[in-house]
């Protein structure tokens, strides 16, 4: 978080920059290729790839131009919301206490299913000495809806964790000023959540349950069809097909699903109308929301990469360095690859916090820029420059019109 305060600017304008210098060279090598050739078709080739690269260059170049205000606040909102998660790291907590009340629950759950199984006929097949258990259509249908509230329970603890987060963003950011930084309560949006939001969150996870038990049960039937070699190749694409569209529909349900959390966190709506609230903000900042999901998503997933290779590289030194274990130890590959994928998953779910902090600041940005006039001082000084330009912006037009 340090780091993305401090760096991230300086990284993304460094990465524009290296980027152009190198479509550039690029050109120039292909060009001076080109002037080196002796066929007529290769000297040809060689300044078409050239022009190419040049032209993309100058495309690039024009978009960072038209969008240079876009990128600037993109970048701002990612250090505001770094600010936000350094000052509050009680909100890192909150993806360990869901994932508990997720792993209690699958337990109990595991509990249930197997005494469901045990509810039958118990048959004897041929000459082989495991019996099985032949269920009623009551009993498969009881499965399905133990699967079904797997799915909801899942998808309500996910709904509450974004919830939490975003409510406390949302609490951080308009009690912030240009003296100092803000403070929110996870106690306080756990309560909102529970007193005032519990029926929306409710509502929210159980449209994602759906979406997910259907699309669970098609990727069970397509796979038997699949193994099983039953219908053609016509067939087999065609499932394919729906199975790409069930993921890309499960994809939009649940960047949908989240900024309708987030409007429910900052403007207190029920679900139905939060969701028609964010869909039209979203359609309105189409690039905002791009720019910021863009940094954000590479800067966490340096960030997950970062501290997976520092855990690898620290369990490598002290599994070959320390005396106590490196004569016990027959090779330290396993271990640290080990140590390796522990700290990518727990870098994920730490910064997948982050992530949802971004888009809560920009969503709060947002409500901010559309309110009418200045309404005080509450927000992060950072993102006051930008608020302030933006209303005097939208004032004169409408004064023009």
């Amino acid at each position: 978080m340090v780091l993305l305060r401090c760096c991230a600017k300086v990284l993304v304008w460094a990465t524009f920059l290296g980027f152009l210098i190198l479509l550039g060279m690029l050109g120039y090598l292909l060009y001076n290729e080109g002037t080196k050739a002796l066929d007529e078709g290769d000297k040809l080739n060689y300044t078409v790839l050239a022009i190419i690269l040049w032209a993309v260059d100058g495309i690039v170049l024009l978009v960072i131009f038209c969008v240079f205000d876009e990128i600037q606040l993109a970048l701002n909102i990612i250090t505001v919301s770094a600010t936000f998660v350094f000052s509050n790291c009680c909100t890192l907590l909150v993806p360990i206490i869901a994932i508990l009340a997720t792993c209690g629950f699958i337990a109990y759950w595991i509990a249930t299913m197997v005494f469901i199984y045990s509810i039958g006929d118990i048959t004897q097949y041929g000459t082989s000495p495991f019996p099985s258990v032949e269920w009623d259509d009551v009993t498969h249908n009881l499965w399905y809806y133990q699967l079904f509230a797997l799915f909801w329970v899942v998808a309500f603890f996910i709904a509450v964790l974004q919830f939490v987060v975003a409510a406390t963003a949302a609490q951080w950011y308009f009690s912030s000023n240009n003296d100092e930084n803000g403070s929110g309560s996870l106690c306080k949006s756990f309560f909102w959540s529970i007193r005032y939001h519990l029926g929306s969150l409710a509502f929210g996870s159980l449209i994602l349950a759906i979406v997910m038990f259907i699309r669970f049960i098609f990727e069970y039937m397509r796979k038997k069809v699949m193994k099983g070699g039953a219908g053609n190749k016509f067939t087999k694409c065609l499932l394919s097909c729906a199975s790409c569209c069930l993921r890309c529909i499960g994809k939009c349900v649940l960047f949908m699903t989240e900024n309708a959390y987030i409007q429910v966190a900052i403007r207190s709506l029920c679900f139905c109308c939060a969701a028609k609230e964010a869909f039209l903000l979203v359609m309105r900042n189409v690039a905002r929301f791009a720019l910021v999901n863009i940094f954000a998503g590479i800067f966490t997933f340096f960030g997950k990469l970062v501290v997976a290779l520092g855990t690898a590289f620290m369990s490598w030194y002290l599994l070959t360095e320390w005396e106590a274990v490196k004569d016990d130890i027959y090779t330290p590959i396993v271990p640290t690859i080990a140590c390796f994928v522990i700290g990518y998953v727990l870098a994920a779910l730490f910064l997948a916090v982050y992530d949802l902090a971004c888009a809560a600041i920009l969503q709060c940005f947002l409500v901010d820029e559309e309110t009418p006039g200045v309404q005080g001082k509450n927000r992060p000084a950072a993102l006051e420059p930008f608020l302030r330009s933006l209303k005097t912006k939208a004032g004169k037009y409408a004064a023009k019109e």
